[in-house]
């Protein structure tokens, strides 16, 4: 015995998506495209380095027993750091 089974609904050859968006100038579309854009000397970036857990939690306790931020502490470290190897 043979069933027959149902066609399937024609598909649609129109699109229904609209327009593409028009093409950006070359300059706007190399500026989007990679992380070619270098900060400002005061501009705030980040910078990731690994330290051990020891050294974290030491750094924090340091920072906060003196109200200063984590980061403060570790310029004027390496301030002094800097104007120590310079002074020789």
């Amino acid at each position: 015995m043979t069933v027959t089974a149902p066609k399937p609904p024609a598909k649609k050859t129109a699109s229904t998506k609209g327009a593409p968006p028009p093409a950006q100038p070359p300059e706007v579309a190399a500026a989007k495209s990679g992380h070619t854009h270098q900060a400002a000397p005061n501009d705030l970036v980040t910078a990731n380095f690994k330290v051990d857990a020891q050294f974290k939690q030491d750094l924090k306790m340091f920072a906060t027993m003196h109200k200063m931020s984590m980061v403060e502490a570790l310029r004027q470290g390496f301030a002094l750091l800097k104007a120590s190897k310079q002074a020789k």
